[in-house]
């Protein structure tokens, strides 16, 4: 999941909208606000005539049923480097192949938004556990709050537009499993016909404590034939690795090349270099389809060189920035170009100790 801190105008509607119900616009029952929901985006009978929906945001593919099953693949094709599965109430998370079921709270945010996803981004698939808190502001608006009336440590509310009776805002709220705070926050921007339906098309996700996120959504599609075992598994595609000592061999993941370098995502982790025996400062040899290039290799990134002498050129390899399990290959204000034109997902790399 996508997480960042609580904004200051997010932190003010969670004080507003949890403070009570205004008085305003209370005459519509739960019933009517469900059933004006639906028609904003087609109506019952069409909505329950889709058998699946899947779109993509950024490098992950969201495919959910109506049933309620999810699958979320993330990776450039053909590349996975995590698959979640939601089914029968339990959340699997397969990243490089290690697979963990999810507690809460993650669980509980990812079984509420297979449902939420399962019903074209309506109140189709909670009506008979919805509870109407009336409206509620933010900022100059007025939102109609409603909350899942069902026992358990997580808080879940949904908040509508007035206007049209679309989702606005989707807040969760509990604690972790080490009792710390949990807040994550999902405002959807406004919803557009796509499909014969009308979807939102990008939203902002925030949690307290981490960064924020918007995800812009493509590639749409409504009814696609699925293989019976669509939903059985969490199959993932990351290459292979080899460690011995001074040698590395494994696949690339992803790269980005821009005016200032060349960033190549490998599949190397942590216990890999270790196998390799490499030590921060060790000088190695990195191949590329028969391009090879020098590197030094750093075992942290609190041990590499301070921004200002990197960008007087250099080549390294290190874990990836801001957190990650994969180390990656940089080439900081030098020219790669030669390397960067053989580049695709999955090209076998190599590094040696020279």
């Amino acid at each position: 999941m996508r997480r960042t801190t609580l904004t200051a105008a997010a932190a003010v509607f969670l004080l507003a909208a949890f403070s009570g119900p205004s008085s305003a616009g209370e005459s519509l029952s739960l019933k009517d606000i469900i059933q004006k929901n639906l028609e904003a985006s087609g109506g019952r009978e069409k909505i329950t005539q889709v058998q699946n929906l899947s779109f993509r945001t950024g490098n992950t593919r969201f495919v959910v049923a109506s049933t309620g099953e999810l699958k979320l693949s993330t990776g450039k094709d053909p590349v996975v480097t995590e698959a979640v599965l939601v089914k029968g109430g339990r959340v699997q998370r397969n990243y490089f192949d290690t697979t963990t079921d999810l507690a809460d709270p993650e669980k509980t945010v990812y079984l509420t938004l297979a449902r939420l996803y399962a019903g074209l981004f309506t109140l189709v698939k909670f009506e008979k556990e919805l509870k109407l808190e009336g409206l509620v502001a933010y900022g100059p608006e007025k939102l109609y709050h409603l909350t899942l009336a069902g026992p358990g440590a997580m808080k879940v509310g949904f908040f509508l537009r007035p206007e049209d009776f679309r989702l606005k805002r989707l807040v969760f709220q509990g604690k972790t499993a080490e009792g710390d705070i949990f807040e994550y926050n999902t405002d959807f921007g406004p919803f557009e016909a796509v499909e014969g339906f009308e979807l939102p098309l990008s939203w902002f996700t925030s949690q307290v404590g981490t960064r924020g996120s918007l995800a812009e959504v493509t590639a749409v599609k409504i009814n696609q034939p699925l293989g019976a075992d669509f939903f059985t598994g969490l199959k993932i595609n990351i290459g292979a690795v080899e460690a011995s000592p001074g040698h590395l061999k494994g696949n690339v993941l992803d790269f980005n090349s821009s005016p200032f370098g060349l960033m190549i995502v490998t599949n190397w982790r942590k216990g890999d270099v270790e196998k390799a025996g490499f030590r921060t400062g060790d000088r190695l040899a990195f191949l590329v389809e028969g391009a090879e290039s020098e590197v030094v290799f750093y075992s942290s990134t609190g041990e590499l060189p301070d921004q200002g002498e990197l960008m007087k050129g250099a080549r390294l390899l290190a874990p990836m920035p801001r957190g990650g399990e994969s180390y990656v290959v940089q080439f900081i204000a030098v020219d790669a170009a030669p390397i960067a034109a053989k580049l695709k997902p999955l090209t076998p790399i190599e590094a040696r100790k020279r």
